[in-house]
């Protein structure tokens, strides 16, 4: 196997979840442990697929704002974070102008985007 670091997290969390846990002595301290494994193991899922998530989300912002399809400036996390923050704010200033007009097939779309990003970005282990 290749050492990453998803790799070495779930490792991690597997190691604390299933071969730490069940020898420790007190419920306390052996759910404390399996807590910190999902845990470990959410961020290593988060890891894997965190560029992915948010070059798709910004470009779906993109399209439903109707902005020409463009490449994000780079694809560190902070990076993308950064042009999410921007199109986000111009995607709240479309969603009230919507409303504010009664434009309701507008306002639908916007809602079953932020439902998409939502989910997305929902925890999983």
């Amino acid at each position: 196997m290749r050492l990453t670091i998803e790799a070495s997290l779930r490792r991690i969390g597997d190691l604390l979840r299933d071969d730490v846990a069940p020898d420790l002595r007190t419920p306390f301290l052996c759910q404390s442990v399996r807590m910190a494994g999902s845990v470990v193991n959410i961020c290593a899922n988060w890891v894997d697929d965190a560029a992915a998530i948010r070059v798709e989300e910004n470009a779906n912002i993109r399209a439903v704002l109707g902005l020409p399809p463009a490449s994000d400036p780079g694809l560190r996390i902070s990076q993308l974070d950064a042009e999410n923050h921007r199109l986000r704010l111009l995607l709240v200033e479309a969603h009230a102008k919507a409303e504010e007009a009664g434009d309701a097939q507008r306002n639908a779309t916007i809602w079953a985007l932020l439902e998409e990003i939502e989910l997305a970005r929902a925890q999983r282990e």
